[in-house]
């Protein structure tokens, strides 16, 4: 095979239901000078043969089979093996639009971006609920890095983007994370002052998969979310000392997030957990800018001391549904 312009990754792991939908999506883009690489992250299912199946019939294909190590070493082997000029990542749960990539790399290239980002929706089985609309704007210099701090939607997922392999360099996904993993390489992508380029457009439709990891009982990788924010705080101290108000909105928000997260367990020891996650968004309020109401609401809830109780309602009224 030619060497390729893009090449598409899709960590699989499991995901037979979904699989031929997302790689039938990807074979037949309009934009079709593209290797499509299929990371099967030892599924247990008929994933693999699946994936083995199309290498057969097309020669963009190609297969790469492991143990199960997790999607960021899924994700990361993809980019150790990528042989197009620009990459772009897909779960094997969703699929895009037959021209996504069409989208992506005339933005792309057409910007003289290192980054090109569009818009995605949400998929509940026949129904599509629409999510917060992309900007069509440009972010240049540090902007990309104050974007993430604040919560900014679009710098969550490493989907629906187009990436320039040669300015990615040598960033990777954190092994062995499997929460928020996506928003901390994107973070450390906006590290180096990338030209990003946004559209109006959907380009992705993500599933409503109940198997996913951030849909699960909670466990204690759900604390992944406090160590990636961890890490930004020790990178921006280092790097971008003049945004120490962002990352400390960022800390808040991410404490906010673990002590809903734990709203799934009523395992006693993680109680040391919550009040520490409550001491530091009460440490750090005044720097706290809420996006939506409902998480306003939920701060105030954390910072006049009436979590216990929110979480005592919480589990009640799941446990009936």
């Amino acid at each position: 095979m030619l060497k390729p312009c893009i090449s598409v990754i899709v960590p699989v792991y499991n995901t037979e239901k979904y699989l031929n939908d997302c790689i039938n999506s990807i074979l037949t883009q309009t934009f079709n000078d593209l290797e499509l690489i299929l990371i099967d992250d030892g599924s247990t299912d008929n994933s693999g043969v699946i994936c083995d199946e199309y290498a057969k019939l097309d020669d963009r294909v190609r297969v790469f089979h492991q143990e199960n190590r997790g999607v960021s070493t899924a994700r990361n082997v993809g980019i150790d093996n990528a042989l197009g000029e620009y990459i772009t990542f897909v779960d094997s749960d969703d699929y895009i639009v037959n021209n996504a990539l069409e989208i992506l790399y005339n933005d792309i290239v057409n910007n003289k971006a290192d980054i090109s980002y569009a818009g995605g929706v949400k998929v509940y089985n026949s129904a599509t609920e629409a999510l917060e609309k992309a900007q069509f704007k440009v972010w240049q210099g540090s902007e990309a890095v104050r974007e993430s701090l604040m919560g900014n939607y679009h710098t969550n997922s490493a989907c629906r983007k187009l990436y320039n392999k040669e300015f990615i360099g040598t960033i990777r996904f954190e092994d062995g994370r499997k929460i928020h993993e996506d928003g901390f390489f994107l973070f450390c992508c906006f590290l180096k002052k990338p030209t990003v380029f946004m559209r109006n457009v959907c380009v992705y439709r993500y599933r409503n998969n109940p198997e996913s990891a951030s849909k699960s009982a909670f466990s204690d990788k759900f604390f992944d979310v406090l160590h990636f924010a961890e890490r930004k705080k020790e990178l921006i101290t280092e790097y971008f000392p003049e945004y120490e108000a962002e990352m400390k909105n960022m800390l808040v928000r991410a404490n906010l997030i673990m002590l809903q997260l734990l709203c799934k367990t009523n395992e006693k020891k993680y109680k040391k957990d919550i009040r520490k996650c409550i001491k530091t968004v009460k440490e750090l309020k005044k720097y706290y800018i809420a996006k939506r109401k409902t998480d306003k609401r939920f701060f105030l809830i954390v910072i006049y001391n009436l979590y216990t109780f929110y979480r005592i309602y919480h589990n009640f009224k799941y446990k009936r549904k």
